[in-house]
């Protein structure tokens, strides 16, 4: 059963870079073929600084951006063998490009209890290196007893 008193739990900021080529290969592998996530030039006639972030690019940002996220996930008691990826939102809150290099500080901001499983949501918020807000991501886990 998920700790309610986990809620609210921040974890240390990690720092990663937005990498040109991550932001090519994730556009080459979900087929989208929008030239401003594959050429820079593209990308800076359609107003950008450098190469966008498709939609979906935050995924990237958690999963491997934040190297010890399922640590620090499994010292909060969350059993990281039972857990299946729920859900994901973005809130976009300023432009993030190429280059950028963020800051993500991760938070426990939901837990609850349902016969067999637990329900836990954190929300990674992002910073860019001028530190603006830029990125809220919500992730849903699912954790199978």
């Amino acid at each position: 059963m998920f700790d309610k008193s986990k809620i609210g739990q921040s974890f240390p900021p990690f720092t990663v870079r937005v990498e040109r080529c991550k932001v090519y290969e994730l556009a080459l592998a979900i087929g989208d073929t929008n030239p401003i996530y594959h050429d820079l030039a593209a990308a800076q006639a359609a107003g950008y600084a450098d190469v966008p972030l498709p939609p979906t690019f935050p995924t990237v940002l958690n999963f491997w951006g934040n190297t010890l996220m399922w640590q620090q996930l499994a010292e909060t008691g969350i059993q990281i063998a039972q857990v299946l990826h729920g859900e994901e939102a973005y809130e976009y809150l300023a432009p993030i490009v190429a280059n950028d290099v963020l800051t993500g500080v991760m938070s426990i901001v939901d837990g609850k209890s349902r016969p067999s499983m637990d329900i836990v949501t954190v929300e990674t918020r992002y910073t860019n290196q001028r530190n603006e807000s830029v990125l809220n991501v919500k992730t849903m886990f699912i954790v199978r007893e």
